[in-house]
């Protein structure tokens, strides 16, 4: 029996220290997620924490920001960007190191006499449907310049959901017992279908027509609001350039892109 005790002691012993070194690295602490009716899913607001030694945190806006005022104070110039996850960072980017840090950081190097701020309302897999939803439940919180930051790949992006949320192991919504059970779950386990995924991800119809519209929506948001809108799109090669000319030809996609940002 003695034997037995101390064998189960060590092992716990043992469990222990890793369990601990997990959660030095952040494990058991994940970024968590909120389902949202129509925009499908934030992140949930007023959280903090360190994945791998990279700082996460999220604003009361769910923005990948500090906390801040909806209003812009008079000396303050505000930017707001729109992404997913190459704007949002991810675990893999320390808060200092996002795209709207970065930008923060070289407009305040040029702005002598006003402060500079980038707010990042993003999140992984968004496009541009689920930022459109964004925008209209939040506004440009005084924003003067709105940057929409999308690559290819977003035009072709399905009508906002929450399915995923608690559902998929990248979209947690409440934080594990323990360390060890989301090693285990996000790297070891298989990853599950998520039921109902397959249909959204079938939607038919025009999608990329659907997504140009959202752009066109969020552009006269901006215009509306005094603030000067700006699209910077990166091109995905998974996406397929024979799948994006054939787009362009039944859908006329060029003239459309080009429609948005000479109409009146």
């Amino acid at each position: 029996m003695e034997i037995v005790l101390g064998i189960l002691a060590i092992a716990a012993l043992l469990l222990g220290i890793v369990e601990g070194g997990l959660r030095l690295l952040g494990f058991g602490n994940p970024s968590l997620y909120i389902a949202d009716e129509e925009i499908g899913y934030l992140l949930a607001p007023n959280q903090q924490v360190r994945r791998l030694g990279n700082r996460i945190a999220i604003n009361q806006y769910s923005m990948r920001s500090p906390a801040i005022s909806r209003d812009c104070p008079p000396s303050t110039r505000r930017i707001l960007l729109l992404g997913d996850s190459v704007a949002n960072g991810a675990w893999w980017t320390d808060q200092s190191q996002t795209l709207s840090a970065l930008m923060q950081a070289g407009l305040q190097s040029q702005e002598v006499e006003r402060k500079v701020e980038v707010l990042n309302a993003s999140a992984n897999s968004w496009s541009p449907r689920n930022q459109l939803a964004y925008l209209k439940r939040f506004g440009l919180f005084a924003s003067q310049g709105v940057v929409l930051l999308i690559n290819t790949d977003d035009l072709f992006g399905t009508a906002p959901t929450s399915l995923q949320v608690g559902r998929d192991r990248n979209y947690p919504d409440a934080r594990p017992p323990l360390a060890l059970v989301e090693l285990f779950e996000r790297y070891v386990l298989p990853a599950q279908p998520v039921p109902g995924m397959a249909e959204v991800l079938a939607e038919g119809g025009d999608r990329v027509g659907f997504n140009l519209d959202a752009i066109g929506e969020m552009q006269a948001i901006a215009t509306q609001s005094q603030a000067q809108f700006y699209l910077a799109m990166g091109m995905v090669f998974a996406v397929g350039l024979n799948v994006l000319i054939d787009f362009s030809n039944k859908n006329h996609f060029l003239p459309r892109m080009l429609a948005i940002f000479t109409s009146d």
